[in-house]
Formats: C-alpha cells, structure tokens, sequence
C-alpha cells in the first residue's frame, strides 16, 4: 500500500479516537469497549469451536456438529472476536451496509491484540474475496477492510491471488448442505505459487457454519498452502452447550 494512503488513515484513525468519548459499540461508558459490552458481546470466557469458531462452553474444542463431522474440513483453526448480536451486529450491518466502512478502524487495534494471542504468526493474510458484481453494488469489501486493519496493526503482509469467480446467493438463509452447494467452485486460484508453503490467516467479517471460509481454505490448500487459520469479527454460539443466553 502506498506510504502516503497508509499514514493517512493512520492520522484519520487518530483523530476518530479523540472525537469518540464512550464505547465502540454502546457509547455508554468511557473506554473504548466497556466491561458491559465486553461480557456480552466478546464473551472471553466462551470457548471457540476450533473447526467452525461458534462461541462455545471453554471445556469443549469443538461444537456438537464438527464432532460429528458436519464441519470445515480444510482450516486448522477459526476464531471470532465476540457473539454476532446486539450493538456488535448493529456495528458490523453499519459498516457493511450503512456505507461506513470507516467505523472499523475504530477496533483495530483491541481486534489485533486479540487475534495475536489466539492465532499463531503466519507468512500473511488474504480476506475472502467478493464477487465484481457485489462488489460495485457495495463499494468496498467488508474482509478486505478488516485484513488493512490487521496488516497496519502487526504488520503481516496483505496476500492476493484468491479470486470469486461465481456470483452466489446470501448463505445466511441456506442450510449447511445448501450453503456447501452454493460455494462449490466459487473460488479459484489465479497462480498456485502465490501460496506454495505458506500459512495464511483468512479473514470474514461473519461465520456461521464456516463453510465460506473453509470453501476458501480449500482452494488453497491446492495451491500448495501449508496451514489455513479462520479470522473473523463474529460468529453465532452453540445455544445446547452455553444455556441462558438470548
């Protein structure tokens, strides 16, 4: 990325920062995600299914449906950041669909510490890529955002060479077995080297089942990748395993 740009944003960054007084999310306490929000949205004391990275009771490494199979395959790992509902969905939607994609930088660093610890060092990082169409529809792509964040954070290089080469429907109405059709040949690789022996970090905005994530890591492991981890702002938990929540 151009020095000029990067510093740029640095300076916007800085500036959002000291016009904000509460919470990212709630707005409702001085700091910058409040012990509120925290508990509830980014729940530390869950557990992340290693496979689909639901929200889940710290005892367990996987959610009920990867212990029996029905999971991603082709990832080593899937984290989520915190619990997609309430003021951490409402953030996500605005930034995606409310045009403001400049609210992101607003959790890149609390974002960063956090994926650092939970994810070992890797060659690089690559965001599912969007299809041209949704993408002129959008303006920007939501992934690729988060992974500059991650980038101007620690500094792991932004990796390309993964395309969308099929427009698919939203998955959030799909079931798994539909989800897992709708992405079949979704993505391709446009060189195999770009990967050959590399470790990735993957990055989405939202999984849910992790089939998008794993459709991706699937295509680079064809390229040769050698260790495929999932990065995501949020994911749904396992209500069977973590009783009382809404």
């Amino acid at each position: 990325m151009n020095e000029f740009i990067k510093e740029g944003f640095k300076r916007i960054r800085a500036l959002w920062y000291l016009e904000r007084s509460g919470c990212v999310f709630c707005g409702g306490h001085p700091s910058p995600i409040c012990p509120i929000c925290t508990r509830e949205l980014l729940h530390p004391e869950l557990g992340r299914c290693l496979r689909c990275g639901k929200l889940i009771v710290q005892e367990r490494t996987l959610c009920k449906d990867c212990t029996e199979g029905k999971g991603p395959k082709y990832l080593k790992k899937v984290i989520a950041w915190g619990h997609y509902t309430g003021c951490l969905k409402e953030f996500i939607q605005n930034v995606k669909f409310g045009a403001n994609p400049m609210r992101m930088m607003q959790i890149s660093r609390p974002l960063a510490d956090w994926a650092i610890r939970e994810l070992p060092p890797v060659d690089g990082i690559l965001a599912v890529p969007m299809h041209s169409t949704r993408l002129a529809e959008r303006g920007f792509n939501q992934a690729e955002l988060i992974a500059s964040l991650i980038h101007w954070e620690l500094g792991l290089p932004i990796l390309q060479g993964v395309k969308r080469v099929k427009a698919t429907p939203p998955q959030v109405s799909l079931s798994r077995q539909e989800r897992l059709q709708n992405l079949k040949n979704a993505f391709a690789l446009q060189s195999k080297e770009l990967f050959q022996g590399r470790s990735v970090w993957l990055i989405d905005d939202v999984t849910t089942t992790g089939s998008t994530l794993d459709a991706v890591a699937e295509v680079l492991y064809k390229g040769g990748a050698k260790e495929v981890y999932g990065l995501c702002l949020a994911a749904g938990f396992e209500k069977v395993l973590v009783p009382g929540f809404d």
